[in-house]
């Protein structure tokens, strides 16, 4: 057992050595990469999920919690760090000279990905032309992009839930729906006690949109204040839910691709 496990070490140690040399250690040289490419590939969104969830992972818990071997991961590990999302923040000591990088997002590395959101030429453009507009739509793609996958996720499971679960072999299914939600028998107007999964459905006025939509960002700006304090008292703490919220104007996107055929 001591043997396979520094065998597993060493085989970890040279493929963070092969990705090294891959990068020269740095990510300069590097060819510039589309942004809108970083989510065509499932394990990018898983790696990013992960990270997301994970603060710091190095490459031997990113394998089992992927399922795939570290020389599978290595070329999206490799991209990650050419496209300065992910670093090397430090380096654990294994066994004896054997070390293992522990890699996190870096520093920035949204804004680099949705610069607009940020960025000052943004924030003070008064009208769109073709070059600003071009951008907002990219980052939009990209956004949706990653809000499909997620929701890929939650679609692939529920419907394994349900179909080797509660209507095939698998008994772990009941558990997992206690897991997810508690039932909330003496309350007549709420079902649930808490619901881990769940989605609003709803097509407003222009008005209750525009209400909507003010409501949000004053929640947004009253929850980041809310978690100020774990965020920095507790910079490794795992998250492993993860929150969507998206309005549309969905009348006018069915009326442009319908004139567009």
């Amino acid at each position: 057992m001591i043997e396979q496990e520094k065998n597993l070490n060493m085989n970890e140690n040279q493929t963070e050595k092969k990705i090294e040399k891959e990068t020269n250690g740095t990510v300069e040289n590097k060819k510039v990469k589309k942004k809108s490419d970083l989510f065509k590939s499932k394990i990018n969104f898983e790696l990013w999920g992960l990270f997301s969830m994970y603060p710091q992972l190095s490459l031997s818990e990113l394998s089992v919690k992927l399922g795939k071997s570290k020389s599978t991961i290595h070329p999206y590990i490799k991209d990650l760090l050419h496209r300065e999302i992910i670093e090397v923040k430090e380096e654990r000591k294994v066994r004896g000279n054997i070390k293992a990088k522990i890699y996190s997002f870096k520093e920035g590395y949204h804004e680099k990905l949705f610069s607009c959101d940020s960025d000052e030429k943004c924030l003070q453009k008064k009208e769109f032309d073709k070059e600003f507009g071009s951008k907002v739509l990219k980052e939009n793609i990209m956004k949706t992009k990653l809000y499909l996958k997620t929701l890929e996720t939650q679609l692939a499971f529920l419907e394994k839930l349900l179909n080797s679960g509660i209507n095939g072999p698998d008994e772990r299914a009941i558990e997992v729906l206690k897991q997810i939600y508690e039932l909330n028998p003496d309350e007549k107007s709420y079902l649930f006690k808490r619901h881990d999964i769940y989605s609003i459905i709803a097509y407003n006025s222009k008005k209750s949109h525009e209400l909507l939509h003010k409501m949000m960002n004053e929640l947004v700006m009253k929850f980041n204040e809310a978690i100020a304090d774990e965020e920095q008292e507790f910079p490794d703490l795992e998250k492993p839910y993860h929150f969507i919220a998206s309005g549309m104007p969905l009348k006018m996107m069915m009326e442009y691709l319908k004139k567009q055929k």
